[in-house]
């Protein structure tokens, strides 16, 4: 088996998801804890509070629609993708606004660990799958297949990268440039970026990592005001 072959092999984030078939269970599992979320929501903002929120999150975006992105469209981004991301940004910020950033993030957070794993699932192969496209070793096949992604992201607008080492044992590259925390920050805060959104790496990759011996480590990211996002893979002994 060759990575190049694997089904999402040198496609973006967003491409991935708008193409992705998930099994009826999956959608039904992921449902079941959206609506459990929206739940706790409702019951912290009452049901006027819930209807307020609505309301702000669509003004929050048709505000946006009037901002220059310019800089952000000279990238090469997509209006769509770039509507898309605005969107779920918007929603971030209006929920830190009305329910408090801590109790947003707390909220936000326990619905990653319930739906980061099985939404990255459809973007990645399995663990072993890797493992088998590298005869035996996970990380050639995987760092191969991740760099193939985040070069379709910086083509589409979406990202700009680095590598940042590349051995035997270690692997790390770097986002410079990441249109959601460059939508976050002109919304008021790239904060709103981390979480809901980057935080879902720290709930993925740990998990991959685990299954073929591997450790995830992460410094920070750009929606935290570090120069980079850093995804760190290690081989441990």
């Amino acid at each position: 088996m060759r990575v190049e072959g694997l089904k999402h092999y040198g496609k973006d984030i967003i491409s991935i998801s708008e193409q992705s078939k998930m099994s009826f269970r999956k959608k039904l599992s992921l449902l079941v804890a959206v609506l459990e979320y929206i739940g706790a929501v409702i019951k912290t903002l009452g049901l006027r509070g819930t209807f307020r929120l609505v309301k702000e999150v669509k003004e929050e975006i048709r505000k946006a629609a009037m901002y220059d992105w310019s800089r952000l469209k000279e990238k090469g981004i997509l209006d769509k993708h770039l509507e898309r991301i605005i969107k779920k940004i918007a929603l971030a910020k209006v929920m830190a606004e009305m329910l408090g950033i801590e109790k947003a993030t707390r909220l936000r957070n326990q619905l990653s660990h319930r739906i980061a794993i099985p939404v990255f699932a459809e973007m990645f192969a399995p663990a072993e799958v890797f493992v088998q496209c590298g005869g035996g070793d996970f990380l050639p096949a995987f760092k191969k297949y991740y760099v193939a992604m985040m070069e379709a992201m910086v083509q589409k607008g979406l990202a700009e990268v680095e590598v940042a080492e590349d051995e035997e044992d270690v692997f790390q590259l770097n986002v410079t440039y990441c249109v959601w925390a460059e939508v976050a920050r002109a919304l008021g805060d790239p904060y709103y970026c981390y979480y809901s959104t980057c935080y879902g790496d720290e709930v993925y990759f740990p998990d991959l990592c685990t299954k073929v011996g591997f450790k995830f480590e992460r410094k920070g990211t750009l929606a935290q005001g570090l120069p980079v996002c850093d995804f760190r893979f290690t081989r441990k002994r």
